[in-house]
């Protein structure tokens, strides 16, 4: 077993475990695993509220096997019926990385 093969099963063994961090939910009508980290998304981005509007915003981490279609930055995705921009997306070792972000009163 080479590296980048042993880092995809400790992907699926660990981080994708549903024991460990990751979570089922629903993404674009699909339910898989995922991990949400809503405070990962305050330190990278200082989110402003405006009067009566707040930001809403969470880093969505997903196997790429488990999307369909390629996310992009200024299209939508949607998590457990709740629509999100996505501002920022990077792909390592066959896990996406996708920033979102949803205006909310």
């Amino acid at each position: 077993m080479n590296f980048k093969d042993q880092l995809k099963k400790d992907m699926n063994n660990v981080f994708f475990n549903i024991n460990e961090f990751a979570e089922i939910h629903k993404v674009n009508g699909k339910d898989v695993r995922i991990v949400i980290d809503d405070d990962l998304f305050k330190e990278k981005y200082n989110t402003i509220e405006a009067e009566g509007l707040i930001i809403l915003g969470k880093v969505l981490f997903i196997q790429k096997e488990d999307l369909t279609g390629e996310p992009k930055t200024g299209r939508k995705i949607t998590i457990d019926g709740k629509e999100y921009d996505i501002i920022d997306v990077s792909l390592k070792n066959n896990m996406y990385e996708i920033d979102l972000q949803k205006y909310t009163e």
